[in-house]
């Protein structure tokens, strides 16, 4: 075989056996799940755990299946929908410009970044009763819990971006008289892509706790109404369902999340 040939294979079997290697992961991540749902149905079935505590799979799905039939449990899931996206989106809108430029500018940056320490550090559940004093206990108070959690690890994240600039690229564009405005288009804000995903991803996680924080704390709709009631009335598998609910939201959100960073890796600077 001549040389030509061993190197173009190289790569067939490297990317066959990533495949490999990948198909092999996914197959134990589910053989595990599958190993942890039935040990849970045997512990609650000979009631080595009291099943109030942890009910078991099998109830609830039981439970989900009545509850998913019910279209009052559509209507706390839409409610906490709405609140997360609003002040998600609100997080988002408002975090990623802030960021930038306070990652660009260092006076704006040294006018903002005491309030930003500050407030994240912050257990944001300690600010709960004035929220709930100043906007209720309807939808707004939760879009504003959901609005503070999130908006922190996006500002953070985009802030960090502008600092890992490739200044050989800035020095590049000045040297052939590009204006800042130029640099910041063409440079500055495509590098801050994937850093802005890894904060989005995670002010999600941060966002779908709060919704269930804030909605546990005082709510008349919610999911995290619906699992306090339930939790209240010692209705153990619907608490569970509630919880399943949200956690596959989070890992589908994350997922995409992840997919679209995984696109734009490769703008990542070194």
């Amino acid at each position: 075989m001549s040389k030509t040939e061993m190197t173009s294979t190289i790569p067939v079997k490297n990317k066959s056996l990533k495949i490999k290697t990948k198909k092999s992961t996914v197959w134990i991540s589910v053989t595990s799940v599958i190993l942890f749902l039935i040990s849970w149905e045997l512990i609650s079935y000979y009631k080595l755990i009291n099943p109030l505590f942890i009910s078991s799979p099998i109830k609830i799905v039981e439970a989900a299946t009545t509850l998913f039939a019910d279209p009052r449990y559509w209507q706390h899931l839409g409610v906490s929908a709405y609140e997360f996206s609003f002040g998600f989106i609100l997080a988002m809108a408002i975090g990623i410009p802030i960021g930038i430029f306070a990652g660009w500018n260092r006076i704006f940056n040294s006018i903002i970044s005491p309030f930003v320490s500050a407030l994240y550090v912050t257990p944001k559940v300690a600010l709960l009763p004035i929220i709930i004093i100043a906007f209720g206990i309807g939808v707004a108070s939760k879009i504003v819990v959901v609005f503070l959690m999130a908006f922190f690890p996006i500002v953070m994240s985009a802030q960090k971006a502008m600092s890992t600039l490739d200044q050989n690229l800035i020095k590049a564009a000045r040297s052939f008289t590009a204006s800042e405005f130029q640099i910041f288009k063409t440079i500055a804000l495509p590098s801050t892509v994937p850093f802005l995903l890894n904060g989005i991803r995670l002010g999600l996680g941060q966002g779908l706790i709060a919704i269930v924080v804030g909605e546990m704390y005082a709510s008349t709709a919610g999911i995290g109404y619906h699992l306090t009631h339930a939790g209240q009335n010692l209705k153990t598998a619907e608490m569970f369902v509630g919880v399943v609910v949200i956690a596959v939201s989070g890992v589908i959100l994350t997922g995409i999340i992840g997919l679209i960073e995984k696109r734009f890796s490769s703008w990542k600077p070194e």
